[in-house]
């Protein structure tokens, strides 16, 4: 599936990962993960439109994404601390295993995006359009998606506490086998989101 969305450059240490864009190694080989992080969210601020960026594994903190267009662009098990992504179009984008802390994704239009198995902590998506998001698995915690429109979105085997989707648009969304403490569901449209599976 990688392969066919983002470019299949392995790293030239022979580990098998995928090599990051614009270098032939990986995050974890590279001589300097801080300074590929450095180089690829400049890569980022230069441009509009990102494309068929290869960035897993590395951390970012500090950096303001907002307002940017992305697609079709790997960022499995990278660390972003205090990032905004605010205002973001994002589509097909693989976010898998990877952690979130002090966010801001509000006002963004995210469709076909995967968060398998991250994690999230005070992150905020409110005022979203989340189309088809898939979060299996994933951690969320102090997290609020208020006034969001979530349709199709899978929280599958999720844990969720302390977290708020209130006044949000639930239709169709998947939140069986979750775990959930603390969650809000206030003005949403609770009865048209699947909590059970029917045996």
């Amino acid at each position: 599936m990688i392969a066919a969305m983002f470019p299949s450059i392995r790293c030239a240490a022979g580990c098998g990962r995928l090599a990051l864009s614009g270098s032939k190694l990986c995050a974890v080989h590279a001589i300097d993960a801080r300074m590929e992080a450095e180089r690829i969210s400049e890569l980022i601020k230069s441009r509009q439109v990102i494309r068929d960026l290869n960035a897993p594994n590395l951390a970012f903190e500090d950096r303001d994404f907002s307002g940017k267009e992305i697609y079709e662009c790997n960022f499995k098990e990278a660390c972003f601390s205090k990032c905004s992504f605010s205002g973001t179009i994002m589509t097909t984008v693989f976010f898998a295993k990877a952690s979130f802390f002090d966010c801001d994704f509000s006002h963004s239009d995210l469709q076909f995006i995967s968060f398998a198995e991250a994690h999230f902590n005070k992150t905020t998506f409110e005022e979203s359009t989340l189309i088809n998001l898939n979060f299996l698995g994933a951690s969320i915690s102090n997290c609020t998606f208020t006034s969001t429109d979530l349709y199709n979105s899978r929280f599958i085997n999720a844990e969720i506490c302390n977290s708020a989707f209130d006044d949000c648009n639930l239709k169709r969304v998947h939140f069986f086998k979750s775990a959930q403490a603390n969650v809000t569901f206030k003005l949403s449209n609770t009865w048209e989101a699947i909590f059970e599976v029917n045996e």
